[in-house]
């Protein structure tokens, strides 16, 4: 018998555990909250369309009807050398064959001025936060940026966005969001966000802004689990995988979606598009690794879908270089949304 530990339920990881079978796999799930929260809704969460609970998947559940084994832990460290894990409680797991699909951090500050919604079931005291917060921030010109800011906003949540670079990296469609943002209300800053010191922030050009809640969405940064464990790592620390989502050094250790970095592919948006992309091939390796098969190579597509929800049930629909915003698009959003976290709730 052979044992494959999925640690976290990430995008790859909720469909291994939904699908994944093999009579000579005991196969079990770590996770450091019994919930997992999809992050693609967090957006409708801030305008008020969904609840918490309908957002989240009962990790421990899902696993109990598919025959997997749930344990409610944090990994804090791999021995590669001996195949085991170790836990944050400071118990020891062997395996055979692990996965990782534990998403980003963000940046982190040593103040309770800093919200963050990474990992993510610390969403509800985040929302709280920064919904009774007199002067909210939010750091950042990507995406999730954009889509919170003006989520927050459009549900009467005055927010200030701090953004240096141009919104979307420079996508035609930045200035209409740009102007959509105006139109709600959000109070743009075009500076570089520099630190936080109690309710002061700092800014690049010298200026200080008062905030009572940071919510900092300008990109992933790694945990610092691969590094400690000594594991080959990018630059920035995420864990370097080949195209069959395998540690460069280490075969038994998969990584996909945020926490991992392809050798062969390093611009690999670090989204939850990509996840849900790999999850298949994972899977298939996984077993395959088992059987001693040749495993699969995955290929990052150069296109993908992104829908921005805006607001007052307007979304912006961006596929490469073209993008529209309209209400056909806010509804195929929440059309898509609605039917991911069924796949994994019903």
């Amino acid at each position: 018998m052979k044992r494959i530990l999925l640690v976290g339920a990430g995008h790859a990881h909720l469909e291994c555990i939904k699908q994944g079978s093999h009579s000579d796999v005991d196969w079990i799930v770590i996770t450091p909250s019994r919930y997992q929260y999809y992050s693609g809704m967090f957006s409708g969460l801030a305008d008020g369309t969904y609840t918490l609970d309908e957002i989240r998947i009962d990790v421990k559940a899902l696993c109990e009807r598919h025959g997997k084994t749930w344990m409610e832990d944090r990994v804090v460290r791999i021995d590669a050398a001996n195949k085991h894990v170790i836990f944050q409680s400071g118990q020891v797991v062997p395996y055979d064959i692990v996965s990782f699909n534990i998403g980003s951090n963000d940046w982190e500050a040593s103040t309770p001025k800093h919200v963050t919604i990474k990992p993510n079931y610390r969403i509800e005291q985040a929302l709280q936060t920064f919904r009774s917060a007199v002067s909210p921030v939010i750091v950042g010109s990507g995406a999730a940026a954009v889509e919170m800011a003006a989520s927050f906003q459009s549900n009467g949540t005055p927010v200030t966005l701090i953004h240096e670079e141009p919104l979307l990296s420079g996508h035609p469609a930045g200035p209409e969001l740009a102007a959509r943002l105006d139109q709600l209300g959000v109070n743009r800053i075009i500076d570089r966000f520099e630190t936080l010191d109690g309710q002061t922030a700092t800014l690049q050009s010298g200026r200080l802004l008062e905030t009572d809640a940071v919510l900092f969405l300008g990109g992933a940064t790694a945990h610092e689990l691969f590094q400690v464990s000594g594991l080959y790592c990018d630059d920035r620390g995420f864990l370097l995988v080949h195209e069959t989502l395998q540690s460069l050094e280490d075969p038994s250790i998969f990584a996909v979606g945020d926490c991992a970095t392809l050798i062969a592919y390093p611009d690999t948006p670090k989204n939850g598009v990509t996840a849900v992309r790999q999850a298949p091939l994972l899977l298939q390796n996984l077993i395959r690794c088992v059987n001693e098969e040749p495993l699969r190579a995955f290929r990052p597509q150069r296109c993908y879908l992104t829908l921005l929800a805006l607001g007052h049930r307007q979304a912006t629909l961006l596929y490469g270089r073209f993008y529209r915003t309209n209400r056909l698009s806010w509804y195929f959003k929440q059309s898509i949304d609605q039917r991911f976290i069924k796949k994994y709730t019903v």
